[in-house]
């Protein structure tokens, strides 16, 4: 039986009615509940299990989807230790998975418009290919039980992740806000319960909540001041220690400025503007560099290359098998401690382990697509691939494409965060509802991009015939002309 969108039973649990005067709520008509008149598609009777449909949006200020995905956000920060670090706010991301895998088992209807979404199914394909390449690759590879549990796992969790992110949205839109304000809300929950780590209460407390925040109301007062926010808080990021926040802030101010510009010159200026970005980040990195933290700098520069380097050195001596997860039965980790003492020694600075020292702490390599290539091979990346894509299409389509609007500058820095964390941060238990939120994201642009298509040419007005001739010989109907 094809799946379909059913009609959502009065008081179902997440079930929300969509409101058309709503900004957020981006259904199409396709996705809209039946009217009361129209018959029930999902029949059930008093003695029958009432058969579950998917959410929409109620109108209201906040709905049951919105509860739960304000609450998932707060608990993700805190974390429980399961092998590897999971989120608390996980735990409740499955309960809305396990609902919508309901709606999908027994109202045999797609659980809201996102989930039928093409980009979201190629991430979802994807990553169940990453996951059975992880399998392929422990197996050959003679992975030890407690790496590729902790491995498999970890696909796993995304997979789930994304699968309640895209449900919690699809509900309502405005559910990526409540999600998103959440984790900033947790986070600043956990620095004040638990203490900043290494006593930086800015870098490792207050600087992510502070920017989002900075985000969603600069939006409001459009694009200079948007843009003019995000350069401020680039520069403050920079003198308070934080640098690639800093210039992650100077991207997104550059990529801004763009929107002040018509569209048909946005395309060629939204290089130019990047390049400015980059080129503003690096002056003012070199300005606020001293030599009092010039080492520590130096230090994380050289462990970052040194991942790097090891990692695509891993996939290029087994692109298709990968090492296995954690590479817990090869060389790749000794191999980048070996980088990491030779290029610790060419740039003058020490306090690394050697080569032949037992680490207390397992190293991750600070990069989600690049560890991923190097652990599953090339199909261990199915999902980092195609999400970095459409991490760069989602930037184009709201720097160049999309007209301004108040969620532009916050949609924007997410999607260069995610960008940053996919090339320059591990792929652990702490970013996978992070990653969770920048996919569905895209899912979403890409959604509102189909949809504004759709009603562009809806609107137009239809073509001119060919111009008749009074000239033209008369034909009978049905005589061949």
């Amino acid at each position: 039986m094809p799946f379909r969108e059913a009609p959502a039973p009065t008081g179902a649990p997440f079930s929300d009615q969509s409101d058309p005067a709503d900004p957020l709520d981006q259904t199409d008509p396709q996705d809209r509940p039946m009217p009361a008149s129209a018959p029930s598609l999902t029949p059930t009777s008093a003695a029958s299990f009432p058969v579950p449909a998917p959410a929409r949006d109620q109108g209201v200020l906040i709905s049951l989807s919105g509860l739960l995905s304000l609450a998932a956000g707060v608990l993700t920060p805190f974390t429980v230790s399961l092998g590897g670090e999971m989120p608390l706010g996980e735990l409740l991301l499955f309960v809305a998975a396990g609902w919508a895998l309901l709606i999908m088992a027994m109202a045999q209807a797609w659980p809201g418009p996102l989930w039928r979404n093409g980009v979201f199914i190629t991430f979802m394909v994807g990553q169940a290919l990453a996951l059975a390449a992880y399998v392929a690759s422990d197996i050959y590879r003679g992975s030890a039980p407690n790496d590729f549990i902790r491995g498999w796992a970890r696909m796993i969790f995304l997979g789930v992740d994304l699968a309640a992110v895209a449900y919690l949205v699809g509900c309502n839109a405005r559910n990526f806000l409540l999600l998103l304000v959440g984790v900033q809300l947790g986070e600043v929950a956990k620095v004040h319960l638990e203490g900043a780590l290494f006593g930086d209460y800015w870098k490792f407390g207050y600087a992510l909540p502070f920017t989002i925040g900075v985000m969603l109301l600069a939006g409001r007062g459009g694009v200079l001041l948007a843009a003019t926010a995000a350069a401020g808080l680039g520069l403050a990021h920079f003198v308070l220690d934080f640098r690639s926040l800093g210039l992650i802030c100077l991207l997104v101010a550059a990529c801004l400025a763009v929107q002040v510009f018509p569209r048909n010159l946005r395309t060629v200026l939204a290089p130019l503007g990047l390049l400015c970005g980059v080129a503003l980040g690096l002056a003012v990195y070199a300005q606020t560099r001293s030599d009092r933290d010039g080492d520590r700098s130096t230090r994380s520069n050289v462990e970052r290359s040194a991942m790097v380097i090891a990692g695509l050195e891993a996939f290029r001596e087994s692109p298709l098998l990968g090492h296995g997860s954690w590479f817990s039965r090869t060389k790749v980790i000794d191999n980048f401690m070996i980088i990491r003492e030779e290029g610790a020694r060419d740039a003058g600075v020490g306090g690394f382990a050697g080569a032949n020292e037992i680490e207390e702490d397992a190293v991750a390599l600070h990069s989600q697509l690049i560890v991923t290539l190097a652990e599953g091979g090339l199909f261990g990346a199915a999902f980092f691939i195609p999400f970095t894509i459409g991490l760069f299409w989602a930037l184009h389509n709201q720097i160049v494409v999309s007209p301004w609007s108040a969620l532009t500058p916050v949609r924007v820095f997410v999607l260069s965060l995610a960008l940053f964390h996919v090339f320059l941060s591990p792929f652990s238990g702490a970013h996978r509802v992070g990653i969770a939120l920048a996919a569905i994201l895209v899912v979403l642009i890409h959604r509102e991009h189909r949809l504004a298509r759709e009603a562009a040419r809806e609107a137009a007005p239809e073509a001119p015939g060919p111009p008749v001739s009074l000239f033209a010989p008369r034909t009978a109907p049905g005589a061949r002309a």
